[in-house]
C-alpha cells in the first residue's frame, strides 16, 4: 500500500488529502469496518477534520490479540496517522499569493 502513502506525501492541499483518504476508505467494506467505529456516518471523508477524527479513534483503540482484523486496523491507523501529519504540514505551509 505504499502508493497510498506516496499520494499523501504528494498532496499539496487539504482537498487532495481528503480525496485520497476518502478513496482509501472505499477499499474497505462496511462488513470489514463499521463507519461508526471511526466516528463517521459513512466510509468517506467529508472534511479535513475527519482525518484527525479517524486518526484519533484508531490510535485510541485498545490493543487486541493479533488477528486479521487487528492487522487491518493497524494499516488504517498508519495511513491516517501519516495523513494527519501531512495535513498539519499543509496547514503550516505558507499559502501562495493570489495577487500578481
Amino acid at each position: 500500500m505504499d502508493c497510498w502513502h506516496d499520494e499523501i506525501d504528494n498532496a499539496v492541499s487539504e482537498a487532495e488529502l481528503m480525496k485520497g483518504a476518502s478513496d482509501f476508505l472505499r477499499l474497505w467494506t462496511p462488513r470489514e469496518l463499521a463507519p461508526s467505529s471511526l466516528g463517521l456516518r459513512a466510509l468517506r471523508i467529508e472534511s479535513s477534520d475527519d482525518i484527525e477524527r479517524v486518526k484519533s479513534r484508531l490510535s485510541d483503540a485498545p490493543a487486541q490479540a493479533a488477528t486479521r482484523s487487528d492487522f487491518h486496523m493497524r494499516e488504517l491507523a498508519g495511513y491516517f496517522s501519516h495523513a494527519a501529519t501531512r495535513l498539519a504540514e499543509i496547514r503550516r505551509s505558507p499559502r501562495p499569493s493570489t495577487q500578481p
